[in-house]
C-alpha cells in the first residue's frame, strides 16, 4: 500500500528550520583562465589538493567574466573582463571575511585568473587594462587571514621578484613596472617557465596549461606550510556563521560546463556535470547523506552540493546527529508505504513530501 492522501496541515504546521553551517578553518578562491566556462579552470586540481588537505576546508570560484572579447564568453573585452574580476575577486573575499572572520583564505588564480588576484592582492593598478586605482581593494581585516597566494601564468609576471618560481626571466604580455614589490609578496608563489606566451615571451601553449601538473605539489607544500602557520596561531575558524561553498572534506570537482538551476546538483563524489550555478545562486556543500529531497539540501549522490542563494545562511541544514535520526524515522514510514528505499520515492511526490515532514516533526522527540 503507498500513501495517496497527504496531510497539508501537517506542513502547514510546522516552523521553518535554520541550521547556521559553521565557517571552515580553510576556505579556498579560485580563479579561471580565459574562455574557460564558470568554475575553477585549470585552477581546479590546485585548489582541490588544498581543500583536500584540510577536513572541512571549503572553496568557491571567482565569478567574472574571464574573456578576451571571444563570443564564447559574450563578448567583453580582457580589459574590462580583468577589471570586473578585480572587483569580483575583492567582493568575494570581503564579503567571506565579513561572515568569517576567523577562517583562513587561501588565493589561487590561473593566466587571467592569476593576473586579477595578483591586482587584488597587491594593489597598484594596472594600466595595461585600464585599472587606474592603485589601492588594495581587499579589506585589511580579509589581508590579515590571507594566508597564501598562487598564481600560475600570471601575465603581470615580471623578474626579479622574490616569489617568482619558474624559468622565465622576461616580462608577460601585462607586466608589473619595474621595481613593483607586492606588500604581501612572502605570502605569493608566482609560476612562470620561459615557453609561456602568456606570462613570458615564449611561443608554447602547452606550458602555459601545465602549471597545475608540474608545480601542484610544490604549490601545495608552499600552501600548506602558510596556513599552517595561521592555524597554530588560533587564527582559523570557529568564529561566527557564515557561507560554506563548494565542497567540505570532498575536493571541487571541475565541471564541464554550463550552469545549474536553483537546488540543482552542481557537485559531489563522482560529479562531473556542471559546477557553476545560474546567478545569483552559488554550489554549496550540504552533507553526506541521502534523501529524495533536494530542496532540503540533501541528494542521492554522497557529500552532494546543492545551488542555494547567498548570502548563504541556507535553509534545512540538518547536523549530522539529526540526519541519522530523520532517516531511520523516513525509513520506518517508506517502507510501511511500500518503497523498499529512500531513493525509491519520485521526488516532488506527495509520498516523499510526507515522509520528510514526518521524519522532521518526529525525529527530534523520538529519536534525539
Amino acid at each position: 500500500m503507498k500513501i495517496s492522501h497527504p496531510i497539508p496541515a501537517l506542513t502547514a504546521l510546522l516552523p521553518l528550520v535554520r541550521v547556521a553551517a559553521q565557517c571552515p578553518q580553510v576556505h579556498v578562491f579560485g580563479a579561471r583562465e580565459t574562455t574557460v566556462p564558470p568554475g575553477y579552470g585549470t585552477s581546479g586540481p590546485v585548489v582541490q589538493s588544498i581543500v583536500g588537505a584540510y577536513p572541512g576546508a571549503t572553496s568557491e570560484a571567482i565569478t567574472y567574466p574571464a574573456c578576451g572579447g571571444q563570443a564564447s564568453c559574450g563578448g567583453v573585452s580582457y580589459a574590462n573582463s580583468a577589471v570586473a574580476g578585480v572587483a569580483a575577486v575583492a567582493s568575494q573575499v570581503n564579503a567571506f571575511n565579513a561572515q568569517c572572520p576567523n577562517t583562513v583564505l587561501v588565493l589561487v588564480g590561473y593566466s587571467q585568473g592569476g593576473q586579477i588576484m595578483d591586482d587584488a592582492y597587491c594593489g597598484g593598478g594596472d594600466t595595461n587594462e585600464g585599472l587606474s586605482n592603485t589601492a588594495i581593494p581587499i579589506s585589511a581585516a580579509a589581508q590579515k587571514k590571507i594566508a597564501a597566494a598562487i598564481f600560475m601564468g600570471d601575465p603581470r609576471h615580471i623578474p626579479g621578484l622574490s616569489y617568482n618560481v619558474g624559468t622565465c626571466q622576461a616580462s608577460g604580455f601585462a607586466p608589473r613596472p619595474a621595481g613593483f614589490k607586492c606588500p604581501y609578496a612572502s605570502n605569493i608563489q608566482s609560476y612562470c617557465d620561459a615557453a609561456d606566451p602568456y606570462c613570458c615571451n615564449g611561443s608554447d601553449a602547452n606550458t602555459h596549461q601545465g602549471y597545475a601538473v608540474e608545480y601542484g605539489a610544490a604549490a601545495l607544500t608552499f600552501v600548506k606550510g602558510k596556513v599552517n602557520v595561521l592555524l597554530s596561531g588560533g587564527g582559523g575558524g570557529g568564529g561566527g556563521t557564515g557561507p560554506v561553498s563548494t565542497t567540505s572534506a570532498t575536493p571541487p570537482p571541475v565541471g564541464t560546463g554550463g550552469t545549474v538551476a536553483h537546488w540543482g546538483q552542481c557537485g559531489g563524489q563522482g560529479w562531473t556535470g556542471a559546477t557553476a550555478c545560474v546567478a545569483p545562486y552559488n554550489c554549496v556543500a550540504a552533507n553526506a547523506y541521502v534523501s529524495p529531497l533536494p530542496r532540503f539540501g540533501l541528494s542521492c549522490v554522497p557529500r552532494s552540493e546543492l545551488c542555494v542563494s547567498t548570502p548563504s545562511v541556507f535553509e534545512f541544514v540538518l547536523t549530522v546527529q539529526y540526519v541519522f535520526s530523520m532517516i531511520r524515522v523516513i525509513q520506518h514510514v517508506l517502507l510501511v508505504s511500500g518503497y523498499s528505499s529512500l531513493c525509491a520515492i519520485p521526488t516532488g511526490s506527495e509520498e516523499a513530501r510526507l515522509a520528510f515532514w514526518y521524519g522532521l516533526k518526529l525525529s527530534p522527540s523520538t529519536h534525539g
